[in-house]
């Protein structure tokens, strides 16, 4: 809008020194009662134009303030989209890929191994340990592993995030593999005390993990926010 009255007052300006140009080609005599109305006419129209370049010099200047104040929004708004898409990673709302372990549990026999890893309880210290050593990311047979999650035993099976799995239990896991690595090798005896219960697991590094968002989450029934004092 500002951009189209500056084109205005410009046009009008180009108008007036047409005219201005025309008065002055006008033939009269001097000091005759007709000149001396042209020429205050050519000075009031030398006036009205000063102005309207003064006024066009202002609408320049308000025109580079709001470009500047807009660049200023977009910098606003560029960082708060920035902050949405942390939450969103951090709540589990996207897929995710990148470096990391894939790992898989299952029994060496037939047996449903579900009542002894949950009384054990190494799907869940597993993840604890994980998340210890350098997992940003994990999921469960893909089911997205997040603060809320939970792994419990239902049953003859066990339920993450309220969905129930069964084996094999493939945990997959984003983040730091050179700490994953030492965690694996130096930091835990999970993987011993399941062969022990006859469990098998594999282990698998790669640069190529991917993790589906989350599909189903507890609702969220009693909590409210706090008035801020």
């Amino acid at each position: 809008m500002h951009i189209i009255i500056l084109l205005s007052f410009i046009i009008v300006g180009v108008a007036l020194v047409l005219q201005l140009e025309q008065d002055f080609n006008v033939p009269d005599e001097p000091g005759s009662p007709l000149n001396r109305i042209q020429d205050q006419e050519i000075i009031d129209l030398r006036k009205v134009n000063e102005d309207m370049r003064t006024r066009i010099v202002q609408l320049r200047q308000q025109v580079d303030e709001y470009e500047e104040e807009s660049s200023s929004e977009n910098l606003i708004l560029s960082n708060l989209k920035a902050q949405v898409r942390g939450y969103r990673l951090i709540a589990g709302n996207v897929n995710v890929k990148g470096p990391g372990v894939i790992i898989t549990i299952e029994g060496s026999t037939d047996d449903n191994i579900a009542y002894i890893v949950e009384q054990r309880r190494y799907l869940l210290n597993l993840v604890n340990e994980l998340k210890v050593f350098g997992a940003e990311v994990i999921s469960i047979n893909n089911h997205r592993i997040i603060n809320r999650s939970d792994i419990v035993l239902a049953g003859n099976h066990i339920n993450v995030n309220a969905t129930p799995i069964a084996p094999p239990y493939v945990i997959r896991v984003i983040g730091d593999t050179q700490n994953l690595r030492r965690y694996i090798d130096y930091r835990t005896v999970l993987f011993e005390l399941m062969q022990r219960d006859n469990i098998n697991y594999d282990i698998k590094f790669t640069d190529d993990v991917e993790i589906q968002p989350i599909t189903r989450e507890k609702s969220i029934q009693f909590l409210q926010i706090a008035e801020e004092n």
